[in-house]
């Protein structure tokens, strides 16, 4: 947890390492951009730089943690009593959890020379939460550092935004990610390529850990899809009606979500480089004869309505996707 294990965020690194150099730390950041980019990590790796014990130059500001102190290993091990990370819990981020950071900040630190509170997917925290955590940072102790997380800086108040130093978290680059999925994944050949196509320039375990299975299900989504005007709604329903009752639902849906932005894509004449599932170009060749840029648009909404219906009002996922399949069988 150091900034030198965050890859391919050189320019959010570097204007942090400019902050500690110039000694104007402020009372709060908002680090921005999607999930699994090292936002967190960032985070506690500043927290690391702020409050180090270690030998340092002499006379010289320190830009990063030693890693070996006492103050460094609490902070890694997420044991420091003055580093406190606030994450939802369920949907959102409530207002007792906002009412303890609240509390502890009445406090001086135990051992930090500066506290340090990341909130992460603090765009989920609900409006009361919100409204009390801005009475926060109206009036923010001089000892303590709030750094939010978020993917989606658009959902928090504009007068929370307006209050924090905004630092951009970008997406990786193919090859930097292709060398972080094969050395920290073990991943290689088809599957490593699958990863990084379906990442999205994103690090994302979840998907790596069962990168094979995954690709299992795209063949068999695929066949599907291009099936669609065939006798064979039997057979795909079984296979929706598997994929429900298992965790691959949200894979399937994120699968579909991309290969119909994929025919949206082709048929509005992009190059097949931007393409997702730029692989399966003979099925995507068949399919973009059979759905109109305006149909395929219309799919991909579909897909989207239907994942908010299962995730936010868990609609029965069996039922969802056999709708969801006859919707596309219509619009083909």
């Amino acid at each position: 947890m150091s900034f030198e294990s965050i890859r391919g965020q050189e320019r959010a690194l570097e204007f942090l390492r400019s902050v500690l150099r110039n000694g104007r730390v402020p009372s709060a950041f908002l680090f921005h951009g999607p999930h699994h980019l090292g936002k967190r990590s960032a985070a506690l790796a500043f927290a690391m730089a702020l409050n180090c014990t270690g030998p340092g130059e002499q006379g010289q500001p320190r830009l990063r943690g030693c890693l070996v102190c006492p103050s460094c290993r609490k902070i890694s091990e997420e044991l420091h009593p003055d580093v406190e990370t606030v994450s939802p819990k369920g949907r959102d981020i409530r207002i007792d959890q906002i009412r303890e950071v609240q509390e502890t900040l009445g406090l001086i630190p135990f051992e930090a020379r500066k506290r340090v509170i990341v909130v992460s997917q603090a765009e989920r925290m609900n409006l009361q939460a919100a409204n009390a955590f801005l009475k926060t940072l109206e009036e923010p102790p001089g000892d303590t550092l709030i750094i939010l997380c978020a993917e989606n800086p658009g959902r928090l108040l504009e007068t929370i935004r307006s209050r924090c130093l905004p630092v951009r978290f970008s997406l990786l680059g193919e090859q930097t990610l292709r060398e972080l999925l094969a050395v920290n994944e073990g991943l290689e050949g088809p599957a490593l390529e699958f990863a990084v196509r379906f990442s999205q320039g994103r690090v994302r375990p979840e998907l790596c850990s069962r990168a094979a299975h995954l690709m299992q299900v795209r063949d068999e989504m695929t066949l599907a899809m291009d099936g669609l005007q065939r006798p064979m709604f039997g057979q795909v329903s079984a296979s929706f009606a598997r994929w429900a009752g298992s965790d691959d639902w949200r894979f399937v849906l994120e699968w579909l979500e991309s290969w119909f932005r994929d025919l949206a894509l082709l048929g509005q004449g992009a190059s097949r480089e931007s393409l997702v599932n730029s692989d399966k170009q003979e099925f995507l060749d068949r399919a973009v004869r059979r759905f109109t840029p305006a149909a395929a648009r219309r799919c991909h909404r579909r897909v989207l309505d239907t994942r908010e219906a299962m995730v936010a009002w868990n609609a029965n996922k069996a039922l969802a996707l056999e709708s969801l399949w006859l919707g596309f069988r219509e619009l083909a």
